[in-house]
C-alpha cells in the first residue's frame, strides 16, 4: 500500500511540473544548446521562429502601402496582412502580418510569405517566408528586392492551437498594369 501511495505522489509531482511548463511562454525558456552532449551529439532546442532570408528579417516595412487584407479570427479577433513597396534596391516589396483583438492572446503558428508571382519554388531571393510559434502579435517583416514592375503575391496564415486556421491572400501586386486580385478566406 505504501508503494502505491508513493507512486501516486510521484505522478502528482510530474503532473504539476508538466502543467507549470505548459503555462510558460515559449520565449521565456532559454534557447541555448546542450553543452554536455550525449554520445557526441549536441542537442539544440527547436527555434520558435524561422526564415529563409539569409540576412534575416526586417524590424518593419517601409514604402507605400499597396495592399491590406483582413479576416476575423474567432468572435473578437482578427488577422491583418499588409504589403508595402518602395523604389529602394530596384524595388523592395515587404510584407508583415499582425493579430488584432482577442487573437492577440491566442497561441499558435503565425506565418507570412512573399514571392514573385511567376515563381513556384521556395528559395531566396524570389521567395521569402517567416514563421513564428507562440503568442507573437506580429510577424517579422519579410522582403524581396528587384521587384519594380514585377508581380508579387503575399499570403499569411494563423493556425491557433485551438480554433480554425485563417489564411489571407493578396495576388498580382505591383505589376506594371497593377490589377490587384485579392481574397480572404477561412477554411471550412
Amino acid at each position: 500500500m505504501a508503494s502505491a501511495g508513493t507512486a501516486v505522489k510521484a505522478l502528482l509531482v510530474v503532473a504539476v511540473v508538466v502543467i507549470i511548463a505548459a503555462g510558460q511562454e515559449e520565449e521565456s525558456v532559454p534557447r541555448t544548446p546542450n553543452l554536455h552532449p550525449s554520445r557526441g551529439v549536441v542537442l539544440e532546442p527547436s527555434p520558435t521562429s524561422s526564415t529563409n532570408i539569409p540576412g534575416g528579417t526586417l524590424a518593419a516595412c517601409t514604402g507605400e502601402l499597396i495592399a491590406t487584407e483582413t479576416a476575423s479570427v474567432g468572435e473578437r479577433g482578427g488577422l491583418t496582412l499588409q504589403v508595402f513597396h518602395s523604389d529602394r534596391d530596384g524595388g523592395r516589396s515587404c510584407a508583415v502580418v499582425t493579430k488584432t483583438g482577442g487573437a492577440r492572446e491566442q497561441r499558435g503558428e503565425l506565418s507570412v510569405t512573399l514571392q514573385l508571382h511567376n515563381y513556384d519554388g521556395q528559395r531566396w531571393p524570389r521567395y521569402a517566408v517567416h514563421r513564428h510559434r507562440g503568442r507573437a502579435v506580429r510577424s517579422d517583416a519579410i522582403y524581396l528586392d528587384d521587384t519594380n514592375s514585377r508581380c508579387i503575391r503575399a499570403w499569411a496564415r494563423f493556425d491557433p492551437d485551438r480554433g480554425r486556421a485563417v489564411t489571407l491572400t493578396a495576388d498580382k501586386l505591383g505589376c506594371r498594369w497593377r490589377s490587384p486580385l485579392s481574397r480572404s478566406r477561412t477554411p471550412p
